[in-house]
């Protein structure tokens, strides 16, 4: 006698919602860190209205050959330009480089609205037409823009939203930095930082730049997630010593990514701390590793693993991160300009989370540079 097949249960949907919440979940914690504001309302600007801490990195949405018809957006264009969609009162952007025209039309947009919208932009790329064009559609629709209209660059790549969202990082706002560069941006929401940041920003919209700004603020040890964040501007708060005071400390491992490293103290400080025992690497954008006053080949004869990357457009990272807890990031790069004439801004970041994904990044651009990529 042949027997009917069992049918299955079927699974019940309390389960199968559960499944996809646990999924959801752990995709979340993966890309953003985020953590419960304190109970009660902030009594004082000099306390973040909440601590969540969002990092990026183009890196993993790159394509190559970049071709428009190939791009994938990646999540700090889409989370950047619906800041400036959902901001009430104020947007002020410094940017070294402006071409983006997705994020012109949300600044725009919030003018129209009602938003105060201001911009600092460097004059070096006044001469690209894609830049001229979009910054002379935010100056028709009454979005006064700055320019630095001096040699040394007006470097900085951030945003400041309702006096409350920062963004920073390396990430200028062009699509080469978006499509073909490895990139960092993190995204902190903090009265306190976006105080600082915003300071900044009114120094240079008043048209102070270089020397000629005042360091009058303190920003040392801001509460973000479970850890801090240093705040330097150039060149008025002499960032340099206190990278070499991180490096000077590092007890067990620094690994660095840089677009351009011609600084000989910090270069020195590195051997120094690779002589006493600390595991020391990284990787330096072939382009720049054997140009003029690069530490490349100091840093490979001292016996120093340094390698150069394998992005076939450009690995634009300003980073260290030492001991697996503190990470060095923001427009920096590790030059005598970026200390003594141009403007700049650094983040010292000691938070093990963010360091983790800072890690992550490293191990995709150290494979990047042992397997480069080809454009053509």
């Amino acid at each position: 006698m042949s027997r009917h097949p069992r049918r299955r249960r079927p699974i019940p949907l309390w389960l199968a919602l559960l499944a996809l919440l646990g999924l959801y979940a752990t995709y979340a914690l993966i890309h953003t860190l985020s953590y419960p504001a304190p109970t009660g309302s902030p009594q004082s600007n000099d306390r973040p209205i909440n601590r969540q801490v969002q990092v990026f990195f183009t890196t993993p949405t790159l394509r190559y050959p970049d071709a428009p018809n190939r791009r994938a957006t990646p999540p700090m264009l889409r989370e950047l330009i619906g800041d400036v969609s959902r901001a009430r009162t104020s947007i002020d952007v410094a940017a070294f480089d402006l071409d983006l025209p997705q994020l012109v039309d949300a600044l725009i947009a919030a003018r129209k609205r009602g938003v105060n919208v201001r911009a600092v932009i460097d004059s070096e790329h006044l001469g690209d037409p894609a830049v001229a064009m979009l910054t002379g559609r935010m100056q028709e629709r009454h979005i006064p823009v700055v320019f630095d209209r001096r040699a040394p660059f007006m470097h900085n790549k951030f945003a400041v939203i309702d006096d409350v969202i920062v963004w920073t990082g390396s990430w200028n706002l062009t699509e080469n930095c978006t499509f073909r560069n490895n990139n960092n941006a993190i995204r902190i929401e903090s009265r306190r930082i976006a105080a600082a940041y915003r300071r900044e920003f009114e120094q240079m919209h008043a048209g102070s730049f270089g020397t000629a700004k005042q360091s009058d603020m303190p920003r040392s040890g801001t509460p973000i997630g479970n850890g801090v964040m240093d705040i330097y501007f150039s060149p008025q708060d002499k960032a340099l010593p206190f990278i070499l005071e991180q490096i000077e400390q590092a007890r067990s491992s620094i690994v660095f990514m840089a677009f351009s490293f011609t600084s000989a103290p910090m270069a020195e400080a590195l051997v120094d701390a690779a002589a006493r025992g600390v595991h020391v690497e990284g990787i330096i954008e072939k382009r720049n590793a054997g140009g003029t006053g690069s530490v490349f080949a100091q840093l490979r004869s001292s016996g120093l693993n340094v390698w150069e990357d394998g992005n076939c457009y450009i690995m634009h990272h300003k980073v260290m991160i030492i001991d697996h807890e503190t990470v060095v990031t923001g427009s920096y790069n590790f030059t005598n300009n970026a200390e003594n004439t141009n403007d700049e801004n650094l983040a010292i970041i000691r938070d093990t989370t963010i360091a983790r994904f800072f890690l992550q990044e490293y191990a995709r651009i150290r494979r990047q540079a042992h397997e480069p990529t080809r454009c053509n």
